[in-house]
């Protein structure tokens, strides 16, 4: 989901750059080819670029705004990972801590067993003597 925004702002991005760029190409073109006088060309020059003007200007805030709610969509989407793995985490430490408390009581009963044990050959052991 976010690259698909990235690709969004990287098309708007290469379109922003198209639009400069074509319309640079396209008043050189225009200044060449004019057929009108030098005080009219600058007129219509003047005229294009303010156009073109708005028409960046358009460009910058549908931007803006799309960028704005990529910072908001990332921080959400942070948010819900940090969540899922912190809820993931707990999970795992609860059964680790389960699993623990399982061991310590098998070795309890083991180390039982086995003092038993020790106790029972100590008794055989002063009765052969």
């Amino acid at each position: 989901m976010l690259l698909t925004k990235y690709r969004i702002m990287s098309n708007e991005s290469n379109f922003l750059a198209g639009l400069v760029i074509g319309a640079v190409a396209g008043a050189v073109a225009g200044l060449l080819a004019a057929p009108y006088s030098g005080k009219e060309t600058r007129e219509i020059i003047a005229s294009k670029a303010g156009d073109m003007g708005d028409d960046l200007e358009k460009q910058y805030k549908k931007i803006s705004k799309k960028i704005k709610g990529l910072e908001k969509d990332s921080i959400d989407d942070f948010k819900e990972k940090f969540y899922d793995v912190k809820g993931a985490l707990k999970e795992k430490y609860a059964h680790v801590a389960s699993s623990v408390k399982d061991l310590e009581k098998e070795l309890s009963k083991k180390i039982e067993d086995l003092q038993k044990q020790a106790q029972d050959l100590e008794k055989e052991a002063s009765k052969a003597v």
